[in-house]
């Protein structure tokens, strides 16, 4: 019994592991791809709601990287916490 409960919470930790280095990752793709943005928008002399098709654009692209930051801070929080 106690050998499939402690399978059972590695795999959950290694879900854990796997969610947090992917919304990681996304979340690294999404701040260089901001910054890749802002470095064209100042070589072109526009500003970024203009590439981005207006200020919705904008907003929706900041929204994508505030979500998934929170996804980031929300899995590493549920990775680092003690379960009982």
């Amino acid at each position: 019994m106690l050998n499939k409960l402690g399978g059972k919470l590695m795999k959950v930790k290694v879900l854990n592991i796997g969610i947090f280095a992917l919304s990681f990752v996304c979340l690294l793709i999404a701040a260089k791809l901001f910054c890749n943005l802002g470095i064209y928008a100042d070589e072109f002399n526009t500003s970024p709601d203009v590439v981005l098709g207006g200020k919705i654009g904008l907003y929706m692209n900041w929204l994508m990287i505030g979500c998934v930051s929170l996804i980031c801070v929300l899995s590493g929080m549920n990775l680092f916490t003690r379960k009982k």
